[in-house]
């Protein structure tokens, strides 16, 4: 999938694409981890008839729960530390002029609250990105902060290359660039409500290095850092992380990330971009072999075609894949079927009633989001009005032929529409772009409203498919 030209679509072009795309695409195949997920949570008693359906599905969640394992053991999404070395900071924007090095150690208190004060009411009000709609707003419901651009401070080289080899040692890919691109800011009352990175070609990771921090959170009396960051692979915990001089903290841009409200005092710290680095004639494959091992005897139990959600959500474009991902992609590569890379687009429904006959009902179509297909939608929905094309949850009246000839998706056929996709833990593997539930939270006697999801997720998925001297093919 290529970059999505901003001169021929906008972003509600897009927008209005992706919430359609359920209605004109066809599915390419279904998530069963995601079914069996919400099925186990209103569980009825009921078991598959077929054995040999019984026994395969037994594989599949086995398959599933040991890469969940080797995530769990394997996966960092997120490291901190402290550097060990003074560096130097020169700040030209007015009223934060600033020209020396910095170092943790033996900096009075009160000078600290006193520098952090001035830089922060000399700054700019920062604003946030909104990825849908594809636009920067200023809203202090939302995000409360300063900021000093990267054209008003500069770093040595050196504290550059640092931080481009602790990137390597924790994170992958290992081969990286690293950018200055804000100075962050915070005081009394500031706050950033969760949110990701926004997304960009090739940036795998941001890194922040504290400049200091005085603050007290409004939600605690003591410590403990105004910075979060939500490891949802596994537990979903927040860790939280302060902005000390020196302090530094280091994630994948998909990564949730806040700064809770901030009672009193102030925090400042150094953002750095950090980006993939195309110095080879083939893509980095991840070093560790033994990980690649383990990840291949475990897809090796799953019949092909299928496909595996990605832990990370990436931008248009994506060809290389970053930490656990990349480990999947290759151990894919070596089990002896045709990989591809696809970005994908689920359309779960959902419907249980505890009070009516009859077992859950649930569906979790997977439908292919190539270019292709994001130009086919456009080109059939352009000048129609919304009575022509009804709402989101309108029966579909048309199911468009995308040509895919010369396009890296031509091999989505005939002989593809049955591809059984898992994932690990789906809630942690797809991002969740239009969401609708329903609780069954008003009872009146045997009556109740019923538990009913409507949602689109977005995602990219490694798919597996026989090559094709094994299923037939040319």
């Amino acid at each position: 999938m290529s970059p999505i030209p901003a001169i021929v679509r906008t972003a509600i072009d897009l927008k209005t694409a992706i919430d359609r795309a359920p209605n004109y695409l066809t599915p390419i195949g279904t998530c069963r981890s995601k079914a069996s997920e919400w099925l186990e949570d209103y569980d009825t008693g009921s078991e598959i008839e077929d054995e040999e359906e019984r026994d395969n599905e037994e594989v599949e969640r086995e398959a599933m729960e040991q890469l969940h394992e080797l995530q769990r053991q394997y996966m960092i999404v997120t490291m901190s530390g402290a550097m060990e070395e003074p560096f130097s900071l020169t700040i030209s924007r007015p009223g934060c002029e600033y020209d020396s090095e910095l170092e943790a150690l033996g900096v009075p208190y009160p000078d600290v609250d006193k520098r952090l004060k001035g830089w922060y009411k000399a700054s700019a009000v920062s604003g946030y990105g909104d990825v849908k709609a594809q636009e920067t707003k200023i809203d202090a419901s939302v995000r409360d902060a300063r900021e000093i651009p990267a054209s008003e401070f500069r770093v040595a080289p050196e504290l550059i290359t640092q931080i481009q080899d602790l990137w390597a040692e924790f994170f992958f890919p290992t081969k990286v660039r690293a950018e200055a691109y804000k100075i962050h800011l915070y005081g009394p009352g500031g706050k950033f409500k969760a949110h990701r990175d926004t997304p960009e070609t090739d940036l795998v990771g941001t890194f922040l290095l504290g400049l200091g921090d005085t603050t007290r959170r409004t939600d605690s009396t003591s410590g403990g850092g105004a910075f979060q960051i939500k490891h949802r692979t596994y537990y979903s915990e927040w860790t939280r992380h302060t902005a000390t001089l020196g302090n530094w903290v280091a994630f994948y841009p998909d990564v949730d990330h806040e700064v809770v409200e901030i009672a009193e005092g102030y925090r400042a710290v150094i953002a750095f971009k950090i980006f993939r680095q195309h110095l080879r004639p083939t893509p980095e494959v991840p070093a560790d072999v033994v990980l690649r091992g383990k990840v291949k005897d475990v897809l090796a139990k799953l019949h092909m075609p299928y496909g595996i959600l990605l832990r990370h959500n990436y931008s248009a474009g994506t060809a290389e894949l970053n930490g656990v991902d990349a480990v999947m992609h290759a151990a894919a590569g070596k089990t002896g079927g045709d990989v591809k890379l696809l970005p994908v687009l689920i359309k779960w429904t959902a419907m249980y009633d505890e009070y009516r006959d009859g077992e859950p009902q649930c569906n979790a179509d997977v439908f292919p989001l190539t270019e292709a297909h994001v130009d086919s939608i456009l080109a059939y929905i352009k000048g129609k009005t919304d009575e022509e094309l009804g709402n989101y949850y309108a029966k579909p009246q048309v199911k468009l032929i995308v040509d895919l000839k010369g396009t890296d998706a031509e091999w989505i056929d005939e002989r593809n529409k049955s591809i059984r996709f898992y994932s690990p833990k789906f809630h942690a593997t797809a991002y969740v772009w239009r969401e609708d539930i329903e609780e069954a939270s008003d009872h009146t006697g045997n009556e109740s409203r019923p538990h009913a999801e409507d949602s689109i997720y977005l995602s990219y998925a490694v798919v597996v498919l026989p090559k094709a001297d094994e299923k037939g093919g040319d």
